[in-house]
């Protein structure tokens, strides 16, 4: 019991609740989105979804889009990479980049981040760790190729003309392992919880974060 309780602080405050949070409040749910880098099990999946939008998911890997078609995550599917999208400028309201950047690298990144700003028309969101986490694929993975690259600051978004929301607890208590970030300090319960009070200090000095959610409105772009 005391197992789950903690699992589902750690959901709340370091988790999808969180990140679902911060995209509701960003997205409006009739629009049309692309789902950069959308992977195996996208996020939008627990975002409700008006019948006349339409989301696109975008890989370069394809069991991923595999996987994903068979949950019916998106209305459509693309095998691409994210530096060459093949959509016509200002295709969709707002594409999305979860957790892909930092797979990238840093000349690579940039080109995927003019090639998404080309083809939405009103905003785009990159999440990312702050700084470089060297994480590897785990051993279940299905892309073993997968793993992190580079690293990018609240500095490289804010040159870019993001604004950044704090996301996450205070990246000091965190480590990459393969396939998963873990907690550096034993026990890792009880650090779990001494994370989640110091929680705050994220909100007031944000390059202190774990995570970055970052956005660019694009309204005025033309």
């Amino acid at each position: 019991m005391f197992k789950n309780f903690l699992k589902n602080i750690y959901l709340k405050i370091f988790g999808r609740y969180q990140l679902l949070s911060l995209l509701s409040r960003e997205i409006e749910n009739r629009w049309r989105m692309l789902d950069v880098g959308c992977g195996q099990s996208s996020l939008l999946q627990f975002i409700p979804k008006e019948k006349d939008s339409w989301w696109v998911g975008l890989d370069y890997f394809e069991p991923y889009i595999i996987e994903s078609r068979k949950k019916k995550i998106h209305d459509d599917y693309v095998l691409s990479d994210a530096r060459f999208l093949p959509f016509e400028d200002n295709s969709f309201d707002c594409a999305i980049a979860i957790e892909v950047i930092e797979h990238l690298n840093k000349p690579d990144g940039l080109k995927m981040i003019k090639e998404i700003e080309r083809v939405a028309k009103k905003k785009i969101i990159l999440t990312t760790p702050n700084g470089f986490f060297n994480a590897l694929s785990g051993p279940n993975a299905l892309n073993p190729q997968e793993k992190h690259i580079s690293g990018w600051t609240v500095k490289d978004f804010k040159n870019l003309g993001f604004r950044i929301y704090r996301f996450g607890s205070l990246k000091f208590f965190w480590q990459a392992a393969p396939g998963k970030i873990i907690m550096k300090f034993r026990p890792q319960k009880l650090f779990i919880l001494f994370a989640g009070v110091l929680k705050p200090l994220v909100y007031y000095c944000p390059s202190l974060a774990f995570q970055l959610f970052c956005i660019k409105d694009l309204e005025d772009k033309n």
